[in-house]
């Protein structure tokens, strides 16, 4: 992506508009509800049968079970998609959109695993929340977790919505942004 300066002679990135940005993260979450849709089509029938996979597990065991499950390969999928060659997961290549660093560089893959990292913090916070919660035991913890998710998301909608690059709490944290792809047309 070529650089561009603004006025005072410092690196400018272009910023995506928040539509482009809100039609990439519908797009993705169908994938990720295709997961989740998959994950229900093993395990509904499972239970159904009589199988309680979670039953007995400790509070940390269902925390890694549901993690190793649901917000690891999500995050795989996101990180996979932005570290790879086009710079973007599938949403955000159909929106034309890239992850670029604040400079307009490509991202390594750390900086994407971090960004992806704090991206899904909310949600993992959400599931060890939950997992506490329904299971009526460290509902301190549990009531902590789900603050901390509301937070965490709130922060991140608010800075979107009223920074002027676009930048989520995961772009800020990390360095990155995301912007209308070198490839993509005007429109």
């Amino acid at each position: 992506m070529p650089e561009v300066l603004n006025e005072r002679g410092k690196t400018r990135v272009r910023r995506a508009a928040l539509r482009p940005r809100l039609v990439a993260a519908g797009l993705d979450y169908l994938v990720i509800v295709a997961w989740l849709a998959l994950l229900a089509v093993v395990f509904v029938p499972l239970y159904l049968a009589g199988v309680r996979p979670f039953d007995g597990l400790s509070t940390a065991g269902t925390d890694l079970l549901i993690s190793v499950l649901s917000v690891l390969p999500v995050g795989a999928y996101l990180t996979v998609g932005e570290a790879g060659r086009r710079q973007a997961t599938w949403g955000k290549r159909r929106a034309g959109l890239v992850v670029t660093t604040t400079r307009g560089e490509r991202p390594g893959v750390a900086r994407i695993v971090g960004r992806n990292a704090v991206k899904l913090l909310p949600w993992q916070c959400a599931h060890m929340a939950v997992s506490r919660l329904a299971g009526g035991h460290e509902t301190t913890v549990g009531t902590l977790l789900l603050v901390a998710t509301y937070a965490l998301a709130g922060a991140s909608i608010a800075l979107l919505l009223i920074r002027r690059d676009r930048a989520a709490l995961h772009d800020v944290v990390v360095a990155t942004r995301v912007v209308p792809s070198p490839s993509a047309r005007p429109a």
